[in-house]
């Protein structure tokens, strides 16, 4: 699904705030709440016309989707129930962004490194599939190497990379452990095969830069 953040303020091309932000997202924070989006959504932000952004705002559309996906990774049963339907909450979302100017791009990367986030800059996409995307933020060598070989791959276990990659050095478990923290930054898809899982990256082709 893809919001236009242009939309949300056609008289304005600045988006500052948490305020602002939480406004924003409201209809998603209700959807999300009630359940009615899909489990493993890419939510695509799309910020075509605006000029400006603060953290504050990224704290609460771009980095909330992130966070709400990573709970539903690593403590998908919260023990305590959200209070509001703005409190994050475990569920299955992927996060990615497009059309970024400049200003705004550097303040997503500005926001995201330090914090050793990773997030797509779709450019590229059609309906659910992002076809082609550049890396913003932080993303460590190793973890590069294997979002690399994974997309080379387009699907993959990490037995099928073990094999694939002999002169690595790289043993299966290493693989594995790779896999699920690119699983957990949000990057890749995992399904079940039979005793193992298949890993799929969220974008068909990646500019590195």
């Amino acid at each position: 699904m893809q919001i236009e953040i242009k939309k949300c303020m056609p008289r304005n091309k600045v988006a500052l705030g948490a305020t602002l932000g939480a406004q924003h997202m409201e209809n998603l924070y209700q959807s999300i709440a009630k359940q009615t989006i899909p489990a493993g959504e890419i939510v695509i932000l799309n910020f075509k016309g605006i000029e400006q952004v603060n953290g504050s705002y990224i704290k609460t559309t771009a980095l909330w989707v992130f966070l709400c996906g990573q709970m539903a990774v690593n403590a998908p049963k919260a023990s305590i129930p959200p209070r509001h339907f703005s409190d994050l909450r475990p569920y299955d979302l992927y996060v990615a962004v497009s059309d970024l100017s400049p200003d705004v791009r550097n303040e997503f990367n500005d926001f995201l490194q330090p914090r050793r986030i990773p997030m797509l800059l779709a450019k590229r996409f059609n309906g659910k599939k992002i076809e082609e995307a550049v890396l913003l933020g932080h993303l460590d060598d190793a973890l590069r190497m294997t979002l690399g070989a994974l997309v080379k791959h387009e699907v993959a276990t990490a037995p099928r990379l073990s094999d694939l990659y002999p002169n690595e050095n790289i043993t299966v478990t290493a693989w594995n452990n790779r896999l699920n923290d690119l699983h957990a930054l949000r990057l890749v898809r995992r399904i079940r095969s039979g005793r193992s899982w298949e890993y799929q990256p969220l974008t068909e082709k990646i500019i590195w830069e």
